[in-house]
């Protein structure tokens, strides 16, 4: 039951790192905001494999792992940087507003999907991580990105929420067994990379750095248009995103 609870509270401190995040948002300090966010990101990654592999659901039944998760994950993978983006002008003049509001709103019909996981763990739609799109296009960009910057990122935001009620397939980095020791390597250097980049804020200028940042999202990009239309649907019964999955 003591390890049940521990991984209860560890998750439960992502509500932490949002409250932070949120401060630090409102205080224009973006490299203190996207560290919470790596913060909330890193716990969120460890909880549910520990959780799986200590029976966390028999041993604190109590607290639905699942509700928790989803709780914490609205702040902290779409409050939180979809304010980023707002706070930071991201978006074109006169758009910020219309477009984090829209972000928000499609998140929440995501959120809510009976179907977010398929059979094998792919997700349907785009998976709200606005806490890797969003931090990835301002380290990629800086503090100042033009104004086609803006457009194109108002682009690739609207793109990806459009996708949010659809049956895209889109990987989840640990229960996915396909390509899984590759795809958590790609996920974990990109933390480690975006980590990197927000710590020497504003002198993120390595070139190469920032290909590191975009080369995953690509990974998963070819990842999604394969599964959707050329592997063999194995999809299964639906499944929710549930914290204590076996």
């Amino acid at each position: 039951m003591r390890k049940g609870w521990l991984v209860h509270c560890a998750t439960a401190l992502g509500a932490v790192c949002g409250m932070m995040g949120l401060i630090s948002v409102s205080d224009h300090n973006a490299r203190s905001a996207l560290l919470w966010l790596v913060a909330a990101q890193v716990l969120d990654g460890i909880d549910g494999p520990v959780a799986r592999a200590w029976h966390v659901q028999t041993s604190v039944p109590r607290i639905d792992g699942y509700i928790l998760d989803l709780i914490i994950d609205f702040v902290t993978c779409a409050v939180v940087p979809i304010l980023f983006m707002y706070e930071f002008n991201m978006m074109p003049d006169q758009t910020s507003l219309a477009v984090g509001a829209f972000l928000l709103f499609s998140s929440a019909l995501w959120f809510s999907r009976t179907d977010m996981m398929t059979g094998d763990h792919w997700f349907n739609g785009f998976p709200a991580v606005w806490n890797l799109v969003i931090p990835t296009i301002f380290l990629v960009q800086g503090r100042h990105p033009t104004v086609l910057n803006q457009w194109v990122n108002l682009a690739v935001v609207v793109a990806l929420a459009l996708t949010q009620l659809t049956n895209l397939k889109f990987v989840h980095p640990v229960q996915v067994h396909k390509y899984r020791t590759m795809t958590i390597t790609i996920f974990v250097a990109w933390l480690a990379v975006m980590t990197w980049l927000t710590v020497i804020l504003p002198d993120n200028a390595n070139e190469l750095a920032k290909v590191g940042l975009v080369a995953p999202g690509l990974y998963q990009l070819g990842l999604m248009i394969w599964r959707t239309f050329f592997a063999a649907q194995t999809d299964g019964p639906s499944a929710k995103r549930m914290l204590l999955d076996p």
